[in-house]
């Protein structure tokens, strides 16, 4: 068969396998696409094509492999955007950025990689860099609303309040039948401290839309806030007959735990958290439900079971914060039960852990003060005094520092220099005064 054949049934093969890729049949579209590289190695399609069945299978690593052997044949842009895809989705950020400015030496010119290359500096926490790409992807599709959400979200993270407020009048205006502008707009006025503002407009979100689960959880917990209690339930009641409350459920019962605690009513607290816990799925662990209830039994001074909680939240090895409390909270169970020698090897392995973490996030400060906690409860006053001086040298502005350093103090027979930190804490929190008050401290 001549040279021409041979591609233009490779091609047809290609063509083929893409139909069938798109209607969902990866299987035939993988036979199709095994065919076509066997006729003719050489036909750059055959390698995209299978580059993007890759993709659809989440397999990105094989697909990152197809790509780089399409552009062997052919350097376009078109095919360095989707290796760049590849790789981000790989969690190779760095390589697929590396990937989105060749496709842009090339005089690739797209909306969409403009928007991944704001993806890609967000996954490496570099916010201005992708609030750049952001606003280039919106400047050049701006009837995109999701690259406009994105600036939003980024724009807070920033603190640029002002340009966030500006950018979400506009996307209530353009997409107003879009949730994420009235979400970004609630959590802004809560951010800016508008309590009432915050009800009232998440009260008129949700009359606008009635059937939202989402919006009604948004209005409940602004009026949550807003510490009316009482309202808050009978709205959690009336959310429980809506049509699509079960989509949400597992949001309303956590806001129903936070609310009960607030209210101190700790039983019904427990009872939510305890339901929130029997509805994760093997796919996701109920961690926040855990640390939660985890409280609530510390509270009652119920340490045994605090301390299968705490167990359970650490073996799970999230390495979220839930984890890392939990690591902490073991030992300080065992040692409130008078089991020290339990709790001193537990106190030591979580110390361990702790400092691999702050080695891989030095801003970690919460993290910095488990240490110290550690620290303390082992008796380890000066490491745990010079870690909090490093914490300071960060921050002056972290309460924990000051009330750590006082709790350390009073253990050193050192009561006026522990009721002096004592107040710095109280400036920053002075919620703190009350619970120290309660405490007996």
């Amino acid at each position: 068969m001549e040279a021409t054949e041979l591609r233009l049934e490779s091609k047809d093969l290609n063509q083929q396998g893409a139909l069938l890729l798109k209607a969902g049949n990866i299987p035939a579209a993988k036979e199709k696409f095994d065919r076509a590289i066997e006729i003719d190695p050489m036909l750059v399609d055959n390698y995209k094509n299978y580059g993007d069945l890759h993709m659809a299978a989440n397999e990105y690593r094989e697909a990152k492999n197809m790509y780089k052997k399409a552009l062997l044949i052919e350097k376009s842009g078109a095919l360095y955007f989707l290796c760049g895809n590849a790789c981000f989705m790989n969690d190779e950020a760095h390589e697929g950025l590396e990937n989105y400015n060749l496709a842009i030496s090339t005089g690739y010119d797209s909306d969409e990689m403009l928007f991944f290359m704001g993806m890609a500096y967000e996954h490496l926490n570099d916010d201005r860099m992708a609030l750049r790409y952001f606003q280039k992807s919106c400047i050049k599709n701006p009837s995109r609303p999701d690259y406009l959400v994105k600036k939003i979200t980024t724009l807070v993270r920033l603190d640029m309040i002002d340009n966030a407020e500006e950018s979400i009048e506009e996307l209530l205006k353009n997409s107003p039948e879009l949730f994420d502008g009235y979400h970004l707009k609630t959590q802004l006025l809560i951010h800016k401290d508008k309590l009432q503002e915050a009800v009232e407009f998440a009260k008129s979100a949700s009359d606008r839309f009635p059937e939202d689960a989402e919006l009604m959880y948004e209005y409940v917990k602004c009026v949550a806030l807003n510490r009316k209690f009482d309202l808050a339930y009978q709205l959690l009641n009336t959310a429980k007959q809506m049509k699509y409350f079960e989509d949400a459920k597992r949001a309303f019962i956590m806001l129903e735990a936070q609310i009960a605690a607030e209210k101190n009513d700790v039983e019904r607290a427990i009872t939510c958290c305890n339901e929130c816990i029997a509805l994760e799925s093997q796919d996701f662990f109920e961690g926040e439900a855990r640390f939660m209830l985890m409280n609530m039994h510390l509270a009652k001074k119920e340490y045994n079971t605090a301390l299968e909680i705490a167990s359970a939240i650490a073996t799970n090895d999230g390495e979220d914060s839930y984890y890392y409390a939990a690591l902490y909270y073991k030992p300080f169970c065992l040692r409130q039960l008078g089991k020290l020698d339990e709790a001193k090897p537990l106190y030591r392995e979580a110390n361990s852990i702790y400092r691999l973490a702050t080695l891989e996030n030095p801003a970690a400060i919460d993290i910095y003060l488990y240490r110290v906690m550690c620290l303390k409860d082992s008796e380890e006053y000066e490491k745990a005094l010079e870690l909090l001086d490093f914490i300071s040298g960060i921050s002056k502005d972290i309460a924990e520092v000051y009330t750590l350093r006082a709790d350390i103090y009073r253990t050193l027979g050192k009561a006026s220099q522990a009721k002096e930190e004592r107040q710095k804490a109280y400036k920053l929190k002075p919620e703190l005064e009350k619970f120290y008050e309660e405490a007996g401290g």
